[in-house]
């Protein structure tokens, strides 16, 4: 008897243990499904939601397989073993393709996009010749299936590391384009796609985890419970986060759109860069603006309200932002409200409202974002800086 099979009887001799697990996956599965059924029922009917509901899929399948695995059923069925592995190699550029959607406006999938499928058609290669040319041998829980994972973990490894690095760079170039556009961040809740990346590169630890600690030490019973967090996550995300992403994409398209209007703005030369002269004189004019008409204090404030606010087209605002003040809209509209909150934090007339309350009066949508911003301007936290104050008025 194999270590591996040892290793199994155990955990199956378990029954809390085995009922645990078995239970875990079939919640995962369930939920899986649900989440599907809700993506491609949800109006309207994107592309990202597509997407999504396709990596789903993948995730849905490899849970059944675990769960036949741990109740031993599996072995009736060998056709089964090694069929995730291509969807599993599908999964992550499909995951990647998903987050593209997320953030490019109007984003469709087309025949460029076929070059994501490599990896999947060489999986279904894979497996198609293990199983025509391979002995029974692989195909049963044992020594020659174990060896075969030292590959499999070899293709996944080379399909999925550059793909999570293509789609973490994808989530900080969207968060810097829109700390260009927007000066609230809040509804975009970027640290939930960044957790995302971070369950995958948690499965990808598990499986890699799960071979080198041989058959003696089945890792891969972390799996259902995985699966479910995973899921749980992707449902977040995917029901309440991905339409704002969509949303924010979209009002970036349109603030571009907005950058070639048919009429001349007053003080526009048109395409070219500005002089040094008249770049100097728009950055006085831009903070003028801000600081007279007190702009940062709406929270929706976009770049294209400030450059309604001084007549000229959006992409100059952002020249005006970028060569003349060094900065970028999100972080000087942010920087007006944490000195605004400053003041009041130091008022003794604003004693009376709490730190959400200060956080409103000076532009913030909520009390989080209001402490990270502060605290990454000032070096303080709102709570310490307003203490200080009130030791020296005291």
């Amino acid at each position: 008897m194999s270590p591996w099979s040892t290793a199994l009887d155990i955990v199956q001799r378990n029954d809390l243990v085995l009922r645990s697990l078995i239970v875990a996956g079939w919640m995962a599965q369930i939920l899986g499904l649900i989440l599907i059924a809700a993506l491609l029922s949800a109006r309207p009917r994107s592309t990202a939601n597509r997407l999504l509901a396709a990596v789903l899929c993948c995730g849905v399948y490899r849970q059944f397989l675990l769960v036949l695995t741990i109740s031993g059923t599996i072995e009736l069925f060998p056709f089964l073993f090694r069929s995730s592995f291509p969807l599993q190699l599908l999964a992550i550029p499909t995951f990647y393709l998903y987050v593209k959607a997320l953030t490019t406006p109007e984003f469709k999938v087309g025949s460029r996009h076929a070059v994501h499928l490599i990896p999947f058609i060489i999986g279904i290669v894979w497996y198609c010749a293990m199983w025509v040319w391979g002995s029974p041998e692989l195909f049963r829980l044992g020594p020659s299936y174990d060896r075969d994972q030292y590959v499999r973990l070899a293709l996944k490894v080379f399909v999925v590391i550059p793909y999570l690095i293509l789609t973490s760079r994808q989530v900080n170039a969207f968060a810097l384009e829109t700390k260009e556009h927007a000066s609230d961040l809040s509804r975009l809740r970027l640290n939930w796609l960044r957790t995302l990346l971070v369950i995958a590169y948690a499965s990808l630890a598990i499986d890699a985890l799960d071979v080198i600690t041989g058959p003696g030490i089945p890792v891969w019973y972390l799996v259902p419970a995985l699966g479910l967090i995973s899921l749980a996550a992707l449902a977040y995300m995917s029901l309440r986060v991905s339409p704002v992403f969509v949303q924010e994409a979209q009002q970036q398209k349109t603030d571009s759109i907005r950058d070639v209007p048919e009429e001349q703005h007053e003080g526009d030369p048109g395409r070219g860069r500005l002089s040094d002269e008249e770049l100097e004189r728009q950055k006085k004019r831009l903070t003028n603006i801000v600081e007279s008409k007190a702009l940062y204090l709406n929270p929706e404030l976009r770049l294209s309200d400030l450059a309604l606010a001084l007549g000229i087209r959006p992409y100059r605002v952002s020249e005006i932002l970028n060569r003349g003040l060094q900065t970028s809209f999100y972080d000087l509209i942010n920087s007006y409200r944490v000195a605004k909150a400053q003041e009041l934090l130091g008022s003794p007339g604003s004693a009376h409202l709490n730190l959400l309350g200060i956080a409103m009066e000076s532009g913030f949508r909520s009390k989080s974002v209001f402490n990270d911003v502060f605290k990454k301007v000032t070096g303080k936290t709102p709570s310490q800086f307003r203490s200080v104050k009130i030791d020296r008025i005291a």
